[in-house]
C-alpha cells in the first residue's frame, strides 16, 4: 500500500530542519602546557655563486668544512681574466705616454689644446679598462663572507660553469636561532622578552631560550604565526652545542589568566 504525504507536512518538516541552532561560545584557547614544535636555524646562510665564467681551479673546502671569513673558497684559473689585465696596463701606459708627447707638443705650439685633451681623454678611458680588468680578476677568487661551515659543495674541481652559477651553500654555525610557529591566540600574552624551555630532540637537552621576534602577519588557514628566539648560554656561560636543522619542543610559562580561561 503506497502511502501519500501531504504537502503542508513536508514543508513543516522542512521548516524545521533549517531552523539555525544556537552558536556555542567560542572558548579560548588552551595553555600552552603541550609546548609547540621549534626548529634551529642560521642566521647568516647564503649560496654563493660564481660571478665570472670560467674552469674551477682549486677548491679549499668541503661539506662539513669549516672555514673563516675572508678565506678563499673556490678559485677559478685565472689566466684569461690575467692577461686582460697585461693588455689593458699596457694600453694605460701607451695612453700616458701620448698624453704627454701631446702637452710637449702643445708648448711647441705644434699642436692645438683639442689633441691635448683628446689624449687625456683616450687616458682616462684605458684607465678606466684597467681598473674593469682588475676587478674580473678578483672575481677568480670566491672568498667567505662570514666565520662558518660548508653545507653542501655543488660543483668540483676542473668543471667550467657560466656565470651565476651556485657554487657552495654555506652557513654560519656560530649565531644559530629559534624558529616556532604557535597559535594566533597567544598573542594575549605573548611578548618579546617571553622566556621558554627548548628540549633538543636529537641530543635530549632543554636549553632556556627568549623570544625575540614576533610575526608580523598571522597565517588566515592555520591561525598560527612565526615566532623567533634566541637560546641562552649556560650557568658556565658555554653556548649551546647546536647544529641548524634540529628540532625541539618549546614549553613556555602562560601567565595565570591563561591558563585559567578554557
Amino acid at each position: 500500500m503506497m502511502c501519500r504525504f501531504r504537502p503542508s507536512r513536508i514543508l513543516a518538516a522542512l521548516s524545521i530542519a533549517l531552523v539555525p541552532l544556537p552558536l556555542a561560545a567560542a572558548d579560548p584557547a588552551p595553555a600552552p602546557e603541550g609546548g609547540v614544535r621549534a626548529l634551529i636555524e642560521a642566521r647568516q646562510h647564503a649560496v654563493l655563486s660564481s660571478e665570472i665564467a670560467g674552469r674551477i681551479g682549486r677548491m679549499t673546502v668541503e661539506a662539513g668544512q669549516s672555514f673563516k671569513a675572508g678565506q678563499t673558497l673556490v678559485a677559478f684559473d685565472c689566466s684569461h681574466y690575467q692577461a686582460a689585465v697585461d693588455a689593458a696596463r699596457a694600453n694605460l701606459r701607451a695612453a700616458d705616454v701620448t698624453v704627454r708627447q701631446s702637452r710637449r707638443l702643445e708648448q711647441l705650439k705644434s699642436i692645438g689644446g683639442a689633441e691635448v685633451e683628446m689624449a687625456e681623454v683616450k687616458a682616462e678611458a684605458a684607465r678606466a679598462d684597467l681598473r674593469k680588468a682588475e676587478i674580473e680578476v678578483r672575481r677568480c677568487d670566491v672568498k667567505a663572507p662570514f666565520d662558518g661551515k660548508v653545507v653542501e659543495q655543488r660543483i668540483r674541481e676542473h668543471e667550467s660553469v657560466p656565470a651565476g652559477t651556485a657554487l657552495l651553500e654555506v652557513l654560519s654555525d656560530r649565531d644559530l636561532r629559534v624558529e616556532l610557529i604557535v597559535p594566533s591566540s597567544w598573542l594575549v600574552w605573548l611578548k618579546a622578552g617571553q622566556r621558554f624551555e627548548l628540549r633538543i630532540d636529537e641530543t635530549g637537552e632543554t636549553l632556556d631560550g627568549e623570544v625575540t621576534l614576533i610575526g608580523a602577519r598571522v597565517d588566515p588557514v592555520s591561525q598560527s604565526l612565526k615566532v623567533t628566539g634566541k637560546l641562552q648560554a649556560d650557568k658556565q656561560g658555554n653556548a649551546p652545542n647546536l647544529v641548524a636543522g634540529m628540532s625541539g619542543t618549546a614549553r613556555f610559562n602562560a601567565p595565570q589568566e591563561a591558563k585559567g580561561a578554557r
